[in-house]
């Protein structure tokens, strides 16, 4: 008996699927009546009467204010406070702030009132070493009136310790700014935009997905037994119609294509394998990581290495590679956790920053906000709109966001890079272009074969002239694609690639590069 098609075309016809991606000469609005998020009402405002203490001193001691600061049940305890006093602060909406920074989103967040007096605090003895204001635009230094970043205020405090919201405190709450950004990460409007995507099935008796896996399109679709996943025949270039079950390819073996016993999946491409077919075995010391071949470890690896780093490049810019984490915080704020603390802080930055830059992308089927879930690398059951293997990639000036990108590295075959979008004020300056090439090179030092790109008509030749990428043509290069869960665009969307095996590595040198080759 032949199999059974699923025809989809009437089920979850409502919504609107766009999308593309961004440039430095893009100018793409960012509203989208369809699919907005309602803003919460203002809360009213209230003078800030913090007390200064008196004296000609700048230096003033709270190490007796502070002596049981230290544990995590305090620290606590001083963040349930703060929460019940923000309760009567003003809130700015993002929409006015124009600096993208993890101030300026602790500000809109409400978390922090605009204007709020700040001590930065020596961490051994508790001496105020400097006092300012916090604004939109960074901290009004009370001593000269300077205008600074976080980090600069740190500096004109006397220290360099490289972890600033760690030592800069709210004068009102003796909150620390720290604190403040896991109460804002932990903020309900802010959780609900890194949930699962628990998409559920309209049927309890067909729980496959409504669209293509390759086309994100409806129709006639073969389904997989054991996921939910769909495909049109013609898209994944099936040319004789299976009899019985059939198994989709993330659901087979990638080395032998069986999907018989046992399969394990590899932390970096997501394809399942069998361990006697090749790849490693489950590390009992992580249990979740398990690798199909060695060259995806290093890959993996080499990503989370980077990752809340941040790689100085000229002019002031810095870039950084960023993924959201879901680790509890131990509040011991040891180097890694203040990297998380900073990374996903950071993540709902690179989103309001991606916001303005594209219209919302809705699934419409799912109703799943395709950009926000790659932002926060949210998972789902559904293959489709599981982002859990995407990172953001941030462009910074003077403490700011100005540019992001998203990417994921199937595997040393191929990486996708579907969308890239500027500031508006920072656009037609090369600032895309900046962290394109820094993409670029972490991806050619990894060994990673191809980028693949989607593009609006109007910017293919930019960014074939311009970045150099070039149509996806070649039969099987489009065979080889299908194969993969890549971000699927309208049919109206072009597909670009670069083949990043020809390209110079920009971390080694002209003469290493020559021997690299």
């Amino acid at each position: 008996m032949a199999y059974n098609f699923r025809n989809r075309n009437l089920l979850n016809t409502r919504g609107a699927y766009l999308g593309s991606s961004g440039s430095d000469s893009e100018s793409q609005d960012d509203s989208d009546p369809d699919f907005l998020t309602p803003s919460r009402t203002p809360r009213r405002s209230t003078q800030n009467n913090t007390a200064r203490a008196g004296g000609a001193s700048s230096i003033r001691n709270l190490s007796g204010k502070r002596a049981r600061g230290n544990g995590e049940e305090h620290r606590r305890g001083l963040r349930e406070r703060h929460r019940r006093r923000r309760k009567r602060f003003s809130q700015v909406p993002q929409a006015q702030i124009s600096r993208r920074t993890v101030l300026s989103w602790l500000i809109g967040s409400g978390v922090i009132e605009e204007k709020e007096v700040v001590w930065y605090v020596a961490a051994q003895s508790g001496n105020i070493l400097g006092e300012g204001k916090v604004n939109r635009e960074g901290i009004l230094c009370s001593c000269c009136s300077g205008q600074l970043t976080v980090e600069e205020f740190e500096v004109h405090s006397g220290r360099k310790t490289r972890k600033p919201y760690q030592h800069i405190y709210l004068a009102g709450s003796q909150v620390s700014l720290l604190d403040c950004q896991i109460e804002a990460w932990e903020d309900k409007e802010e959780e609900e935009r890194r949930t699962f995507n628990n998409i559920q099935p309209a049927s309890n008796v067909d729980r496959n997905d409504d669209a293509c896996m390759v086309c994100a399109d409806g129709g006639d679709l073969i389904c997989c037994e054991r996921c939910p996943s769909t495909f049109h025949p013609r898209c994944i270039f099936m040319e004789i119609i299976p009899q019985g079950d059939w198994l989709c390819p993330y659901c087979i073996c990638k080395y032998c294509g069986n999907g018989n016993g046992p399969l394990m999946q590899c932390s970096q491409c997501e394809k399942k394998y069998h361990f006697r077919c090749g790849g490693e075995t489950l590390d009992l010391m992580n249990p979740p990581v398990a690798f199909c071949g060695s060259s995806c470890r290093k890959i993996y690896e080499g990503l989370h290495n980077l990752l809340g780093s941040q790689n100085e490049l000229h002019d002031g810019l810095t870039w950084t590679l960023l993924q959201r984490t879901d680790e509890p915080f131990t509040g011991s704020y040891g180097e890694e956790e203040y990297k998380r603390i900073q990374c996903n802080s950071k993540i709902a930055v690179a989103w309001l920053v991606m916001n303005e830059c594209f219209l919302s992308t809705v699934d419409r089927h799912t109703r799943a906000n395709i950009v926000q879930s790659i932002v926060y690398n949210r998972g789902s059951y559904v293959t489709r709109i599981n982002y859990s293997g995407f990172y953001t990639a941030i462009l910074e000036k003077n403490d700011e966001i100005i540019s992001v990108a998203s990417i994921r590295v199937h595997g040393k075959r191929l990486a996708e890079m579907p969308f890239i979008g500027t500031r508006g004020e920072y656009r037609r300056l090369g600032m895309a272009y900046v962290l394109e090439n820094c993409i670029e090179s972490t991806l050619c030092s990894l060994k990673v074969e191809k980028l693949v790109i989607p593009s609006v008509s109007q910017l293919t030749g930019m960014w074939m002239d311009k970045y150099f990428f070039s149509r996806v043509q070649e039969e099987r290069l489009v065979k080889e694609l299908s194969l993969y869960n890549t971000v699927m665009f309208p049919s109206s969307v072009v597909r670009l690639h670069k083949n990043l095996a020809m390209l110079p590595d920009l971390n080694l040198s002209p003469q290493e590069n020559e021997g690299h080759f």
